[in-house]
């Protein structure tokens, strides 16, 4: 898991500061989890994260996740999405409950681990 401890601290340093626009403005939050045979499903992201199993679980795209962001905000990401584009494989964001979302923005790292950053918005 060191890969993925590098990562994790590397992502951390370039989400230092950065607040996730929606109603709650959260922070960003590095972390990891461990791997898995493929990509996780949404039953391995409900268990990563803590959530109900019935929580209702969105896949979007890193794109469609940016596109939330306001435009003249954007430069301040594009450090910390770009580190996730090239250091992490197949990149895919969770976005896991109802109105308080937790929004994971996962991919794999190099020792097979799953790392990224986490927030929270609010979806009314």
């Amino acid at each position: 898991m060191a890969k993925a401890n590098a990562i994790v601290k590397d992502l951390g340093a370039a989400a230092k500061g950065l607040l996730f626009p929606s109603e709650t403005d959260a922070p960003l939050e590095a972390f990891a989890w461990p791997g898995a045979a493929g990509p996780p499903s949404e039953e391995a992201v409900r268990a990563n994260c803590g959530a109900a199993a019935d929580a209702p679980v969105e896949q979007i795209t890193l794109a469609q996740l940016t596109r939330t962001i306001p435009e003249e905000s954007r430069g301040d990401y594009a450090p910390l999405f770009a580190l996730l584009k090239n250091k992490l494989k197949g990149v895919t964001v969770f976005k896991v409950g109802e109105v308080n979302i937790d929004v994971y923005v996962v991919g794999r790292t190099a020792d097979g681990q799953y790392a990224g950053v986490k927030t929270k918005v609010v979806e009314t």
